[in-house]
């Protein structure tokens, strides 16, 4: 087993790494709101069976990606908190 320096360092990347994926993420998750925003404005508009389908598409994808932001958040947070807890056996020895 690693000491809890190396682990520390390991996690550490990990929640760098988490966080550029988050951000790029959240980048997308904007661009498919404005997406999603057009295609129900058209679907309002037109009342057209495809643009309905379209804007049930749009607003499933930005759901998924919504969810999938929170799971990476979640991720995220496990990792912070097996760090502080590594961070306070260092701390001990």
């Amino acid at each position: 087993m690693a000491n809890p320096l190396a682990r520390i360092k390991g996690i550490n990347g990990q929640i760098v790494a988490l966080d550029a994926d988050i951000e790029q993420v959240a980048d997308e998750l904007a661009m498919l709101r404005h997406i999603d925003d057009d295609a129900k404005r058209d679907a309002a508009v037109s009342g057209n069976y495809d643009d309905r389908v379209a804007a049930k598409m749009t607003h499933a994808d930005v759901v998924r990606i919504e969810k999938q932001i929170v799971n990476m958040e979640r991720t995220r947070a496990r990792l912070v908190a097996k760090r502080d807890r590594l961070v306070r056996i260092l701390v001990a020895q």
